[in-house]
């Protein structure tokens, strides 16, 4: 029986770990909640993979509300104008195990629902009074790291009177760049916020296990030195059972000064608890459910897995 199941949930690579019982997973929901066949393996032409669908534009069944599409749609529309942050449409309707629909299906309805939005972000900076607006792959319109940095979901905000950002770095099986990189740009943004932020020596933060998150803060950084915003706060969106993303979070976080205020790393497990703890409406909770079940609730693909 169970492997006539494991036929069903489709090809797995090989691979250890986390990533492997994730991909699992997303190729149980795939088989068994989406009632869809297996989709191309990205990696391999002409190969099939368990965490794939087919015409996800269409079906649009890598979202889990149809508000949450529009969300893409939209987004899809403002980066084409924007021409700024990346969108890899394939990878986005299709790919289950992929950051980017994790990302839109997690903060595509408060796009539209600013208020809940708000609430939500009150329980990780009670000092926020309002959200503006929300956006997607968020870049400024002047490129100031002089790169493709860009923060998966970004809130603009206010604390009273001052303006804000809260810009998320998004993950979910993938790892941080393996890149090392340093632009005489990232040198020049943080010597000007040396003594008020970055604990640690800038060769410390380039490091390639660290680089991806730290470009995110010298965007930030750089926001608020050009007087674009009055405050910027970042933070890491991950997994709790992550414990490589959790743990290069913490120890991001403790390079910088009142790390824990200005950096949050917030788990699905906290969002989902959170927002449950909110007066919200049955079909907020109905979404809340469904994201434990698709990104947190393991147990409902356990038996297959064994």
């Amino acid at each position: 029986m169970k492997n006539e199941l494991k036929t069903l949930i489709g090809t797995i690579p090989s691979e250890n770990g986390f990533k492997k019982r994730m991909r699992f997973h997303q190729g149980w929901w795939r088989a068994f909640v989406l009632a869809e066949k297996q989709g191309d393996y990205p990696a391999r032409k002409g190969e099939v993979i368990c965490n794939t669908i087919s015409n996800g534009q269409i079906s649009r069944k890598n979202f889990l509300s149809e508000k949450i599409f529009e969300a893409v749609e939209q987004t899809i529309q403002e980066r084409k104008v924007a021409k700024s942050g990346i969108l890899e449409e394939t990878r986005l309707f299709n790919n289950l195990l992929s950051s980017q629909p994790l990302c839109f299906n997690f903060f595509g309805e408060l796009k539209t629902d600013i208020d809940l939005a708000l609430q939500i972000l009150q329980k990780f900076w009670p000092n926020l009074t309002k959200v503006k607006r929300i956006a997607f792959e968020f870049s400024p319109v002047e490129n100031y790291t002089g790169d493709n940095s860009a923060f998966d979901v970004a809130f603009e905000v206010m604390a009273g009177n001052l303006s804000g950002l809260v810009g998320l770095e998004c993950k979910y099986t993938d790892s941080f760049s393996s890149t090392e990189y340093d632009k005489e740009v990232y040198r020049h943004i943080f010597s000007q916020s040396k003594e008020k932020l970055f604990s640690a020596e800038y060769h410390e933060f380039k490091l390639a296990r660290f680089n991806q998150l730290f470009r995110n803060q010298l965007m930030a950084e750089a926001l608020v030195q050009n007087c674009q915003y009055n405050f910027v706060y970042t933070g890491l969106f991950c997994h709790q059972d992550d414990k490589s993303a959790l743990q290069t979070g913490t120890e991001f976080q403790q390079m910088l000064n009142n790390g824990d205020k200005i950096f949050k790393i917030i788990t699905y497990q906290e969002f989902i608890e959170k927002t449950q703890q909110l007066e919200i409406s049955w079909e907020q909770r109905e979404l809340s459910m469904m994201l434990w079940a698709r990104y947190c609730g393991i147990q409902l693909s356990e038996q297959a897995f064994e």
